[in-house]
């Protein structure tokens, strides 16, 4: 019985205790939630911010790797001709039209990538400045290129190897000309502009946030 009663009266002793101190409890575990969420929430804004540009730079090192970036592909073809008018009615006629198929890609050459590229304008904004888009290649292949037309009276001789260049040459401006009219490099931006968005969006910035600029176009 004496045991009984002891236990009792300990039992009654520590809730006795616990009642007289429920306010410290309380503080205790509201303080310990508080911890918890904080601990929930990861790294301050700034700090986080910090570690979503470490994680965009890294995405950067790799693409920089790959030297240039095609966003734009495009086949045309051309027509291009010559006319020798200096021996024309005299010794004969030299007329020669050529028929030429280029394949232009246009993107950025990563290897021109400034190496301060991209910049934290706050906790949230990211800017990320990238070399201008230009065309990055002008490929006509000799397979490609079939003469369509071609005149010669006279004593006039065949084309040349530097007459067809000459031809081939103007050919090419025609093409360069054909970019700018199809503003295949704006379409090219704008491909830069979506991918490279998505890319800081998956390093954890929200896109809309994310401000995309190109440098000035230094031939």
């Amino acid at each position: 019985m004496r045991n009984k009663s002891r236990i009792f009266a300990a039992s009654k002793s520590l809730l006795t205790t616990m009642k007289q101190n429920r306010p410290f409890h309380i503080i205790t575990a509201i303080a310990a939630a508080l911890l918890m969420f904080t601990a929930c929430q990861g790294w301050p804004a700034d700090d986080a911010s910090r570690r979503k540009a470490a994680l965009a730079e890294m995405r950067l090192s790799r693409l920089s790797q790959e030297n240039k970036l095609v966003f734009v592909e495009y086949t045309l073809k051309e027509l291009c001709g010559s006319r020798d008018e200096t021996v024309w009615r005299i010794l004969g006629d030299k007329e020669v039209l050529y028929s030429i198929t280029a394949h232009v890609t246009a993107g950025i050459d990563m290897r021109k990538m400034p190496s301060d590229a991209l910049t934290l304008l706050d906790d949230s904004t990211v800017m990320l400045t990238l070399p201008h888009v230009e065309v990055l290649g002008i490929d006509i292949p000799n397979s490609e290129v079939r003469n369509v037309y071609e005149r010669i009276t006279g004593i006039s001789s065949d084309l040349t190897a530097a007459e067809r260049g000459q031809v081939l040459a103007r050919g090419e401006k025609n093409v360069s000309s054909t970019i700018r009219q199809l503003d295949i490099l704006q379409q090219a931006e704008d491909k830069a502009t979506q991918f490279f968005r998505a890319m800081l969006a998956q390093a954890g910035f929200k896109p809309s946030r994310c401000k995309i600029v190109y440098e000035p176009y230094r031939p």
